[in-house]
């Protein structure tokens, strides 16, 4: 079982049984802590990989709005990290997994308590250190794709606001739910302190619905209370040349800069899914290296269904609906990137690709604005995602992943009906609950009158009025208020046609 050859460094009096167990105690312990090492290193840089996804972010979004809020954009990004670290550290952890760690702590399914600032309840786990940098990072994330989605008329108060409250309360929540030691959907809950639901709980590995599925419905709603921006949507009977008219000017004005950040959150994403393996040592790598190839096939076959649909649809090849299918394609096979085959992970992926597509036109037809398409894409794509485990997850992956022998998975591989209906279950709520909770941040908001932006800013350009000037030279006007203007519905619906925005 071991390696003989190194006999050589054991105790001189070798026949000393006693000393000889000693030795290899002693090198037992060694082992034990290098695998710890080992996964606090791979926690650590699974966390680094998912915080560049605020590089990507902060890209594609600059790309995608005009160029007279591009600096408005960089604030939000960045102000996302920054209340995510300061929200999470002062409740956000206590709420999603106060008293797993600590003992006397009341403990329940629906809420975690304890371990606020991380010394609420007595001096701080050292082992769960990574555990907690892992998290904040994902918070982050979660905050951040709520921002393209009201990009380009929110008021910085009322977004802070926002942001501060997805990180602190609404996204800790959820996390209690399906990822806690004693949420009412966690698979990690063994119903000793509280009950589960299910025989496995909820199976969302990586976050298509507590992660994306949140942001998503949370970007959703957002843009409803926001209302669209100003001359996205003309009236009806708009004639064809108007409406290409109207949505050239909505265009990303940067491809470049939205190819790139898409790129780079494909790359942070293999930080995402394969650091929830949570460890890389006793075997875990084997089901990280499964987890990346899963990935890259989701990533891969949303990104083809998306362009594929689109230029059958459109008649051309759309830049925007191939970076977008992408990122859809990586939505769905998160929930399940540890738990399907590879063929199965480029099913999903197609389907993503195509389920966000039915997503943007569903926006489209009930005229809320998303810039970013995060609500179809992450919110569309994180349902497609939780829905397909309960269909493609198998017994196999399933014992591997969670190391759980029930004989509840997926439905198309004989394990019944149970986990499909668990995780509808669970997608539901945290849909409900997400969007629920950022009507009531933000409808008190929009009656005081400080949710969005005067109509002169919003056509200037959040640039002018709130951070010095636009980004690029030229770009943008000087704000008046003096000017003539009229708005009937006091800035939260567009005038009608035949109003044209700026589009620099």
């Amino acid at each position: 079982f071991f390696d003989h050859s190194s006999m050589a460094t054991w105790p001189a009096a070798a026949t000393d049984f006693a000393s000889v167990n000693s030795y290899l105690d002693a090198l037992h312990t060694v082992d034990e802590q290098t695998a710890t090492d080992m996964n606090n290193f791979w926690l650590i840089w699974a966390a680094v990989l998912v915080f560049l996804m605020q590089c990507g972010f902060t890209m594609l979004e600059c790309g995608a709005v005009r160029s007279k809020n591009v600096s408005n954009i960089i604030f939000k990004t960045t102000m996302d990290a920054l209340l995510a670290a300061l929200c999470y550290w002062i409740c956000g952890w206590g709420f999603a997994y106060g008293g797993d760690t600590v003992s006397g702590v009341k403990q329940n399914g629906f809420i975690g308590s304890g371990e606020f600032c991380l010394v609420s309840s007595g001096p701080f786990d050292e082992a769960y250190y990574g555990a907690w940098f892992f998290q904040w990072a994902f918070t982050a994330t979660a905050a951040t794709i709520v921002s393209g989605a009201v990009a380009e008329r929110i008021r910085i108060e009322a977004y802070v606001l926002l942001s501060g409250s997805i990180c602190g309360f609404i996204y800790p929540v959820v996390v209690h739910w399906v990822w806690s030691a004693v949420g009412w959907l966690s698979a990690f809950n063994d119903g000793s302190k509280t009950a589960r639901f299910g025989t496995n709980g909820m199976l969302d590995f990586a976050g298509s619905g507590v992660v994306h599925l949140c942001g998503g419905a949370a970007s959703f709603a957002a843009a409803w209370i926001l209302g669209p921006r100003r001359g996205r949507y003309g009236p009806k009977g708009e004639s064809y040349a108007d409406k290409t008219a109207r949505e050239a000017v909505f265009r990303p004005h940067n491809r470049v800069l939205c190819s790139l950040g898409t790129l780079l959150l494909w790359f942070g994403w293999f930080g995402f899914n394969c650091g929830s393996t949570l460890a890389i040592a006793g075997g875990a790598s084997i089901v990280a290296a499964k987890v990346a190839v899963c990935t890259t096939l989701g990533a891969a076959s949303g990104g083809a269904s998306s362009i594929i649909l689109n230029r059958i649809v459109k008649g051309y090849l759309d830049v925007d609906s191939l970076l977008n299918g992408v990122l859809a394609g990586l939505v769905s096979i998160t929930a399940g990137c540890s738990l399907v085959e590879p063929w199965a992970a480029v099913t999903i992926g197609l389907i993503g690709g195509v389920f966000y597509l039915g997503c943007v036109k569903l926006c489209h037809l009930m005229h809320v604005d998303d810039p970013l398409e995060a609500g179809p894409v992450h919110g569309g794509g994180g349902i497609w995602g939780c829905i397909a485990v309960g269909l493609f997850a198998t017994e196999y992956n399933l014992k591997a992943a969670y190391t759980k022998t029930t004989g509840k998975y997926g439905l198309f591989y004989g394990g019944g009906w149970e986990q499909l209906g668990v995780n509808c279950v669970g997608w539901f709520t945290i849909m409900v609950w997400t969007m629920a909770m950022v009507l009531v941040v933000l409808f008190p908001c929009r009656l005081l009158g400080v949710l969005r932006v005067h109509p002169h800013v919003e056509d200037a350009g959040l640039d002018e009025s709130e951070h010095g000037g636009s980004v690029y030279e030229g770009t943008g006007k000087a704000i008046s208020k003096s000017d003539p203007f009229e708005d009937p519905y006091g800035g939260y619906l567009p005038p009608q046609a035949p109003y044209y925005p700026s589009m620099y």
